[in-house]
């Protein structure tokens, strides 16, 4: 069993982007799923822009594309915890 922990925001403008680039990873490859009622969500994400350098246009995240990219990265912090737990314990 998993503990729920506090979600970790991001200290900086890196850490910011890594989660969005690991929520892009996830959507390419096809492990985003989104329920009905949810497609608010879905436009936000659309939005985010890239600038002419490969960076994301921060001024084109809302709250809710920032927020499915945190929990996307504490997700993903905890199932790697989780798979380490059980290497440990093998």
């Amino acid at each position: 069993m998993t503990k729920m922990t506090d979600m970790k925001t991001p200290r900086n403008r890196l850490e910011f982007e890594r989660n969005f680039n690991l929520l892009r990873e996830q959507a390419y490859q096809g492990k985003l799923h989104f329920v009905q009622g949810t497609m608010h969500v879905v436009d936000s994400l659309k939005k985010v822009q890239k600038l002419p350098n490969g960076r994301i246009d921060l001024l084109t995240i809302n709250e809710s594309a920032r927020l499915q990219a945190n929990t996307m990265n504490t997700f993903a912090n905890m199932m790697n915890f989780e798979l380490s737990s059980k290497d440990e314990t093998e």
